[in-house]
């Protein structure tokens, strides 16, 4: 008897298919509208109007100023005066040493082109990156004698080192006595006049510069006030110079000009270079006066050079200035704030043509006098061609950051007289200047809004062709930096902003917190956290708080491009405007809330935000509630400690553990109440409304633009929603399945153990065996051959042919025709299902063993099945299959699914009587039964699995037989798998269709609440959803709370390896590092192939199209286990 219909999902209509297309173009249209309207919205700025806020700009006065120190200055200039010719006279007739004691391998660093690093400016390191390959040296301040240490300590800036490195500049390291704000001259004395702490200190800088490979050591020592000869320290240079330079390092020292406290005869035999610090003419301590004059240069260097060879010597240039306020000390300047003060206080910057330096004078805010020296790049020009007429080794700036750009145009020129004669200088290259890298601010507050960008300034230069000099220098234009207003300083009035959120574990708290208390505030929300949570976001806005922009994934701006800030700053900003109705025009970078940003690399991102219509807002009170282990006493005490700085106070409530932020805000806000202060919003700091801050769109194009990314980020939101709890279904699902099959299987193989394997029986029961085949003339004949050796007497092999189309039938009739116990027939081709139905019509025997014509049996395997119909309530057994060809990485990947997969989980199921299919590669069925429930049917694909189905339906039991093992050639190719599993794959969603009303219904227990079940979530819908489960897990590394699913999905794999190396033990097989990681590939990669066929199914079951058995290319390559 054959059972025939028509195939589950076959139509020979396509209108389940015609309306899935109009579902799917729907669909499609709809995105497209959607991602048209981001990209729009994504693709343009705000186009709201920034508010206005109050400008402070400062009142100077522009009369010309007398100096009280104008008698001294006129005194030194006439001493260096006559000190310079002198030196001139002198250089002229040739008294300077000429001989060349320069050694080869310091030779090489000539001339040199050197820069002074320091860490404790941003701005060197700008400049340093900018212009390194100006230079060919570079000295940073990074080697430290401490208060009572004899060894080097060390503060090196990485991300400096690295700019160096890439540069190939010799990095010669200061080693100084500054330390604490103060010259320590006191323990280099202690060191010095000691062999062994002069031995230990040199010993601990060779260990520093070999480990950092360094070039050499630059030595600074200064204000040895206690050294009453020098003996000390010439003895120290000797032996540091001895041991450094056997191992290739320069050793270079700092020497001051006129410093008779130095014996440079001596200490020039142990340097490579002497550093001439041709600076501080007159310092922070001195009177008002040039830095570096040209004649105290030139007699400074004359100075030197009569006593040491000049190409042992590196003049050291000035970089800076200092600011004099009648009656006070100076304060060092840099040349960006000489010049930014100059542009803000309307100074007349005047370029000295006796000194080659600048000056001006200026009042400030409180009516006091200023004097302000610098030296800017004419000035440097002029020092540079002073150290080539003394012929030394080159030039040094002090310090980079500092330093008037202009200088980098000519810094690496030779710049000595023949050089000059022949190409004369471009002196064009000093009459412009691009800008310069200062901020400046006017005003008072934490509320940022910058009024002006950098230009460029303008020179006029007169040069001196005759001694090749810069002679005179008018400043016709200042080169203007950024100026930022401030605004927002109110006595007495506090504003609490919220960082990095919302978040649902805080935010809330917060809110309830504010609301008891009736505390306004602004959250600053990133648009990744805001996108997760839009109804906290709504009520941010609905209980009357400002929502300020602070970026979408919070990235560091620094490292970030402007195209990418404005990308974070309009995604986050539509996502708050289409959750709120209303823009935001706040913006709070993420890491850098300081009210004072100082540099361009902190400035550019208040640029960018501002031509994106934003107002910047900083903090100056900032309790660091962000720090690890932090307590809420610490929050609090720090908030009170810092009270007055400011009206902002910074706290978070996102972007980790807020417990204790929580914990500390009503103590917060009780104290500044106490202390008189009123809780006020931003909008009332600036002396604004909320709608001038957070305004509205305007105009029907925008607010229909507003609608559709609203619908589009709710869409998200809800979409988000679905895929997490999809995410947490699968993976809790999926745990519950290990686990419980894993239980299930030891308590199986318990029971296996106790009962003893299944015997040898005697052979009461005829065996019939079925092989169906089909294009199988590889192998056929060596599965029948097998058969033949099987230990079971009573057995006869009924072989059927399906039509094949090579020489399958052939095979078996010439080689087997005329056995007792092999019956040969053929048919036309109709499927294995009608292949089997027809074998089960010739056989006679009780029991019905099918197997595959790829396959082959343990001469033991019948026996041990057929021992498990004692039980007259058992209709099928299913025998073990193992990959017999693990030959390549996708036949092992096979073989480590069947052991974890298919053979563990029948072992599990097993025990509840829940086994899906009888794998047709091995299976026993009684023949009463078979023929009960209808024999194999041809209306699906999975014939063997719709069979055990039925026979659960009526109430059989099937077990499974681990012992009974079957060899299996499985496919050795991507496409021949692909084709078998599309083949499992759509015969499991037809049989599941077939029987689904069986689905939790009661009379069939394990199979309407376990069998079916089973094969809904984990076969047909969670493989279908892997894509977004594997899309969620890589998200969720970059998400604020992304922990909890990478450890779930770790949890898994890990439960997953055990129970993998469980049931290989269970199997007889060995577990080896090897197949561990083939198992992590495998299940990655594996569930990609099964959620390909699965669609293929799908999309083939829409469409209502046949599918046929087909067939796989056979190789006969089965080897059983020996």
């Amino acid at each position: 008897m054959e059972t025939s219909s028509k195939p589950v999902f076959y139509s020979t209509n396509s209108s389940r298919w015609k309306r899935f297309l109009w579902g799917v173009k729907i669909l499609t249209v709809l995105i497209l509208i959607g991602v048209v309207c981001l990209s729009f919205s994504l693709l343009h700025k705000q186009v709201f109007k920034l508010p206005s806020l109050h400008e402070h700009l400062m009142l100077s006065q522009n009369e010309n100023l007398k100096y009280n120190s104008a008698d001294l200055q006129v005194a030194e200039s006439e001493h260096f005066k006559k000190l310079a010719l002198e030196a001139r006279t002198r250089k002229e007739h040739n008294f300077y040493k000429k001989d060349k004691v320069i050694p080869g391998e310091v030779r090489k660093y000539m001339p040199v082109r050197a820069g002074f690093y320091v860490n404790w400016d941003i701005q060197s390191k700008y400049s340093l990156d900018q212009n390194a390959s100006k230079m060919n040296m570079i000295l940073p301040e990074w080697l430290f004698i401490q208060d009572t240490a004899d060894v080097v300590s060390t503060d090196i800036d990485l991300s400096a080192l690295e700019i160096m490195r890439r540069n190939h500049l010799a990095i010669v390291p200061m080693l100084s006595n500054y330390f604490k704000n103060v010259w320590n001259g006191k323990n280099v004395h202690r060191i010095i006049t000691s062999p062994e702490r002069r031995a230990k200190l040199i010993k601990s800088l060779i260990d520093v510069l070999d480990k950092y490979k360094f070039n050499g050591v630059n030595i600074d020592f200064e204000e040895l006030t206690d050294e009453k000869t020098d003996e000390y320290l010439v003895t120290f240079m000797k032996e540091l110079h001895h041991e450094l330079s056997s191992r290739g390092y320069l050793v270079t020292q700092d020497i001051a000009p006129f410093n008779e406290d130095y014996n440079v005869t001596e200490l020039a035999k142990y340097t490579d270079f002497l550093f001439l610090m041709g600076y501080d003419q007159h310092n922070s301590t001195s009177e008002a006066g040039p830095v570096a004059a040209q004649t105290w240069l030139e007699a400074g260097l004359g100075d030197l050079c009569k006593k040491v060879p000049s190409d042992k010597v590196v003049l050291c240039l000035a970089a800076f200035g200092y600011d004099w306020q009648d009656g006070f000390q100076g304060e060092d300047v840099t040349y960006q704030e000489a010049i930014s003060t100059a542009l803000e206080s309307e100074g007349k910057v005047k370029y000295d043509n006796n000194t080659y330096n600048l000056d001006y004078t200026y009042y400030d805010d409180n009516d006091k006098v200023h004097h302000v020296y610098f030296a800017d790049a004419a000035t440097a020009f002029n020092g540079m061609r002073t150290a080539a007429n003394f012929e030394t080794s080159g030039v040094a700036i002090w310090r980079l950051g500092s330093e008037d750009p202009r200088l980098w145009k000519f810094y690496s020129e030779d710049l000595s007289a023949a050089t000059l004669t022949n190409k004369s200088f471009d002196v064009n290259l000093l009459q412009d200047e691009q800008s310069s890298y200062s901020v400046d601010y006017v005003g008072a507050g934490e509320v940022l809004n910058i009024l002006s960008v950098p230009h460029p300034g303008k020179f006029n230069i007169e040069y001196n062709k005759a001694d090749n000099l810069v002679a005179e220098e008018e400043y016709i234009s200042l080169p203007s930096g950024y100026v930022i207003n401030k605004a927002g300083e109110k006595k007495k009035q506090i504003v609490l902003t919220f960082d990095d959120g919302p978040d649902e574990r805080y935010t809330p708290r917060i809110l309830d917190i504010l609301s008891e208390y009736k505390v306004p505030a602004a959250f600053f929300v990133t648009g990744i956290n805001a996108e997760q949570n839009l109804p906290l976001v709504k009520r941010l806005y609905r209980e009357g708080h400002e929502i300020g922009n602070h970026t979408f994934l919070h990235p560091n701006l620094t490292l970030a491009s402007d195209d990418r800030l404005k990308l974070e700053l309009r995604s986050t900003g539509y996502i708050i405007e289409s959750i709120t109705g209303h823009a935001t025009t706040l913006f709070r970078p993420p890491y850098d809330t300081d009210a004072e940003p100082t540099n361009p690399i902190q400035i550019r991102p208040i640029y960018t935000a501002k031509q994106e219509g934003y107002l910047t807002i900083g903090s100056s009170i900032d309790p660091r509630d962000w720090e690890e282990g932090v307590s809420a006493d610490t929050i609090v005490a720090r908030a009170e400690r810092q009270s007055g700085l400011g009206n902002i106070i910074l706290l978070h409530d996102a972007g980790g553990e807020r417990e204790q932020t929580v914990a500390a805000l009503p103590r917060i806000i009780e104290y500044y109440k106490m202390h008189g202060y009123q809780f006020v919003s931003l909008a009332s700091l600036m002396d604004k409304k909320r709608d001038d801050i957070m305004p509205q769109a305007v105009g029907s194009f925008n607010k229909y633009l507003q609608t559709a990314d609203a619908t589009v980020f709710k869409t998200g939101y809800y979409f988000n929603r679905v895929v997490s709890a999809i995410f947490f279904l699968a993976m809790i699902l999926s745990l519950l399945k290990l686990k419980s099959i894993a239980i299930l299987a030891i308590r199986q193989r318990r029971k296996s153990k106790k009962l003893g394997a299944n015997p040898i029986v005697s052979g009461n029961r005829k065996v019939s065996v079925i092989v169906p085949g089909y294009n199988e003339e590889i192998t056929a004949p060596k599965t029948v051959e097998n058969l033949l050796l099987s230990n079971y007497p009573d057995i006869e092999i009924v072989f059927v042919d399906d039509g094949s189309k090579d020489n399958t039938f052939g095979n078996i009739q010439s080689l087997y025709g005329d056995h007792p116990k092999v019956k040969a027939l053929t048919k036309p081709n109709g499927g294995k299902a009608s292949a089997l139905n027809y074998g089960i019509g010739f056989a006679t025997g009780d029991i019905l063993v099918c197997i595959d014509a790829d396959t082959v049996l343990n001469p033991d395997a019948i026996s041990r099945m057929v021992a498990g119909f004692d039980d007259p309530k058992v209709a099928a057994m299913a025998g073990n299959v193992k990959v017999g060809n693990r030959k390549n990485l996708l036949t092992r990947w096979q073989s480590i699914e069947y052991i974890t997969s298919q053979n563990f989980d029948r072992r599990g199921y097993d025990v509840v009587n829940a086994i899906m299919v009888v794998p047709g590669a091995i299976g026993a069925f009684r023949r009463d039964a078979v023929m009960k429930v209808g024999m194999f049917t041809t209306d699906t694909l999975a014939e063997d699995c719709d069979l055990t189905l039925r026979l659960l339906s009526a109430g059989y039991k099937v077990r499974t037989c681990n012992e009974a093992l079957a060899f299996t050639e499985v496919p050795e190719t991507l496409h021949m798998l692909l084709k078998q599993r599309f083949r499992w794959t759509f015969g499991i969603m037809q049989s599941f269709w077939k029987h689904r009303g069986n689905l939790f219904v009661r009379r069939n227990p394990n199979l309407g609440w376990i069998v079916l079940p089973n094969m809904l979530i984990f076969q047909l819908i969670l493989p279908l959803l892997s894509p977004l489960v594997d899309i969620t897990l890589l998200i969720s590394i970059f998400m604020p709370k992304g922990g909890i699913i990478v450890l779930l999905y770790f949890a898994y794999y890990a439960l997953d390896l055990g129970i993998s190396i469980l049931a290989f033990r269970f199997d007889g097989e060995k577990f080896t590092l090897r197949v561990a990681g083939n198992l992590f590939l495998q299940r990655i990669i594996y569930r990609q192939l099964l959620w390909y066929v699965l669609v293929k199914g799908y999309v083939r079951a829409l469409k209502g199209e046949l599918a046929a058995w087909g067939f796989l290319k056979r190789t006969g390559s089965v080897e059983m286990a020996q």
